[in-house]
């Protein structure tokens, strides 16, 4: 038997008989582990900002910013390692950093503007000869290509905010659309990147870093060195089949002069590692292999410099997944290194928490409950408010608007085969003090059907109220708490107090409930949560930034006939609409006035319909987002006694159906709680639901919903269970019945948990 194998069986023997001697016990608390997230020196701590692969990293000295690509998504930190914001990346990202289409652009990474930006007036190419394309190309800061056919070519040139596009069709022979630098991230990632003949490579306004060795600064000089070795398991390349055939026929083949290398064995383990950052000493625990006396940082660890473009700015380092995750035996090694695997900065202690004295209330964090929202997270910015004060009583400033994700991107299903990628998310900090403004977005702005962005408004006063009753009145001692045990928290120990309040040791969250994505304002709530605690801020508003294009089905453009309104008619409509829900005190009358004359006009009335029937519902929907109900009571008695006996019977365009579901769901979810309003109740399911509703036929979840709310309270448990069953195939949570005291009565009926379920 060769020396290989027996060696190979000798090393399995010892698994097998001395596994207690071979794993060690966890190192001292002075090699915490990565994924502990609380290793550091006198003056500096190792954070993990991003947890994930990182596929690239990449500055901007004019910004002196750090940006990092991982999960799909930009992240740019400042250049001691605090997270600022992030960004989606577009399909049609360049290089440069810049996003190019054929109609706008979009330069977040320079400006931090996410919005789809115009072109300024294009320029003419055609006309110049190449040396003159070249020097004004050289003229801005970022120039791209493009080109469609074999006689189409242009360029984009962005400079400070601004980009415009120059034809170059006659120069289509000097554009290359597809020059790919050799750098790290170009395989990854897979941007564009574009190039003109002649055109010199100029300094890009944004540098990409690449990744160096992480344990030796040169080659004559270390980073790391490592004091100890916990030993985790003992791997082998290729799995024990590989092993045997490596040990034969691998052998046979080496002795023939075949190039290669067999399959190896080692251990994997916590290496004590010593990390030297100009004069101090960082230590923590890495999860490395030991192979022949070597400490192989490089299989799963890379070193970030992004000082070599950006003085002064921290380093960081990242852990990754080893390569060739399909062979046999590594999903096994990820289970033990999964948790750190992600992006760490080395930054000055404290440059990213948040003063003792600017602290106002207990920790806390936004979150997002509603449907799933493909594969982007649900971010947002928060706004804290103004005159607030802390436990000692002082008034402090409010602190920097400060970007969130309520939550993260749903996972991609798994490819049979193929190891699934770890989640990318931040590790994102708590927030300290009472939030003024939330805007929440979700969907993409290219994505013009789906992209929403809700601003929404809290009174200080009731989130100072509801925080109070829901910590118990233990408000102010859970501030004292946490100002007490933030120190010890920072050096690796969680001292949570034996008389610490129940509530005040739960997670403190500002959630928001969207169980209709499609309708947030109608639905929408906004609560206070800790623990299995919630109450709700009954004041907050909620108003669109960004509503989707096609929120409702939209009646198809007017045929151009002889019967249909001139565009004055249209623009008219459209005006007042506008108006109506800009001030309904003034402007409101108007348009209810207008409405009824198109509505009676048996000319256009069949044309207008749609139009008509959408523009009530847009308004109905808005003024309940602000719950200002009186105008859409208002609305509802007037398109019912003024509208619909006029148009009701109009067919032909499917949206008329739809938009009339919109109003009586909207009328239901207001007046079913007010007595005044009975009549608007009794008229939409009268007139605009009637006998022949089908629920099985419905495409409106919030509809079916409100419904099931009506008839939960009228006791009509048939009809209940019809609404509920599809309000739910429509995607409605049951946790929001549950948690609806409409169906507080049927909470322990068999026959509605059945439907929930």
């Amino acid at each position: 038997m060769p020396n290989t194998l027996l060696r190979l069986i000798g090393g399995l023997f010892m698994l097998t008989v001395w596994p207690s001697a071979l794993c060690a016990p966890p190192a001292a608390d002075a090699f915490p582990r990565l994924s502990d997230n609380t290793a550091g020196s006198a003056t500096l701590e190792l954070r993990k900002v991003l947890h994930g692969q990182v596929d690239g990293m990449f500055v901007v000295p004019r910004t002196r910013q750090v940006v990092a690509a991982a999960g799909g998504y930009l992240w740019k930190f400042s250049d001691q390692g605090v997270l600022q914001d992030t960004l989606r990346v577009h399909g049609s990202l360049f290089t440069s950093g810049v996003v190019f289409t054929a109609e706008h652009f979009v330069d977040w990474v320079f400006t931090g503007s996410a919005q789809r930006k115009s072109y300024g007036a294009p320029m003419d190419g055609n006309a110049m000869s190449h040396a003159e394309v070249v020097a004004a190309l050289e003229q801005a800061d970022v120039v791209e290509f493009g080109k469609t056919d074999d006689t189409t070519a242009w360029a984009y040139l962005w400079r400070n905010g601004q980009a415009r596009k120059m034809d170059l069709s006659r120069h289509i022979d000097k554009v290359d659309t597809y020059c790919h630098r050799r750098t790290h991230s170009a395989k990854g990632l897979r941007w564009q990147s574009t190039c003109f003949e002649g055109l010199p490579p100029a300094p890009r306004a944004w540098v990409e870093v690449d990744p160096g060795s992480f344990e030796h600064i040169s080659d004559t000089q270390a980073r790391v060195d490592v004091v100890g070795f916990d030993r985790r398991r003992f791997h082998l390349e290729e799995g024990l089949g590989g092993q045997l055939v490596g040990a034969t026929v691998g052998v046979a083949l080496k002795a023939m002069g075949m190039p290669g290398s067999l399959p190896g064995r080692y251990w994997l383990g916590d290496a004590h590692t010593r990390l030297r950052v100009g004069d101090e000493v960082v230590q923590f625990k890495a999860f490395v292999p030991l192979e022949d006396g070597e400490y192989r940082f490089m299989h799963n660890m890379r070193w970030w410099e992004p000082a070599t473009a950006l003085p002064g700015a921290s380093p960081w380092f990242s852990v990754h997944m080893r390569g060739y995750m399909e062979h046999k035996g590594e999903a096994e090694l990820l289970r033990h290194y999964e948790k750190d695997i992600g992006l760490y900065v080395v930054r000055p202690r404290g440059v990213a928490d948040v003063p003792v004295a600017r602290r106002t209330v207990p920790a806390w964090r936004p979150v997002f409950e509603g449907p799933v929202t493909r594969h982007v997270a649900v971010t947002g910015t928060v706004a804290f408010a103004s005159r607030q004060t802390n436990s000692a009583g002082q008034v402090v400033e409010p602190l920097p608007a400060a970007h969130v994700w309520l939550r993260s991107p749903p996972p991609r299903p798994p490819v049979d085969g193929v190891q699934p990628p770890v989640p990318v998310d931040a590790l994102w900090p708590s927030l300290h003090q009472l939030p003024s403004t939330l805007t929440v977005a979700w969907g993409q702005p290219w994505q013009e059907d789906e992209h929403t962005v809700v601003r929404i408004d809290l009174v200080n006063a009731e989130t100072q109220e509801v925080l109070g009753r829901l910590l118990g009145g233990h408000a102010a001692e859970a501030m004292k708490l946490a100002d007490a045990t933030r120190a010890p928290a920072n050096r690796g120990r969680k001292d949570k107090s034996s008389h610490t309040p129940a509530a005040a040791q739960d997670a403190l969250e500002l959630m928001v409930r969207v169980p209709d994505l499609k309708a947030p304002l109608d639905q929408g709530q906004v609560l206070l949560r800790s623990g299995r605690r919630q109450l709700p801020l009954l004041q907050a508003r909620m108003t669109y930034v960004v509503q989707p294009v096609e929120r409702e089905e939209r009646p198809a453009p007017l045929p151009s006939t002889s019967s249909s309104p001139g565009p004055t008619q249209q623009q008219q409509l459209e005006a007042v609409v506008v108006a109506a829900g800009s001030d309904a005190r003034t402007s409101l009358p108007a348009f209810l006035e207008m409405a009824q004359a198109l509505a009676q006009d048996t000319t256009h009335a069949q044309a207008l319909a749609p139009h008509l029937t959408v523009a009530y519902a847009q308004l109905i929907n808005q003024f309940n987002g602000t719950r200002d109900f009186g105008s859409s009571a208002a609305l509802v008695r007037h398109y019912l006694t003024q509208v619909h006996p006029h148009i009701g019977h109009i067919t032909g365009d499917n949206s008329l159906a739809y938009n009339q579901g919109v109003i009586a769901s909207q009328t239901l979810a207001f007046a079913i709680h007010s007595p005044q309003h009975r009549d608007l109740v009794d008229g939409v399911l009268a007139l605009l639901i009637g006998p022949d509703f089908d629920p099985q036929q419905q495409t409106n979840g919030t509809l079916m919903y409100n419904l099931a709310c009506h008839y939960a309270l009228a006791g009509d448990k048939p009809r209940l269970l019809q609404s509920a069953a599809a309000a739910r195939r429509l995607g409605k949570p049951g946790a929001q019945f549950m948690a609806d005291k409409d169906f507080e009565r049927y909470w322990a009926d068999a026959a509605f948990l059945e439907v929930l379920r």
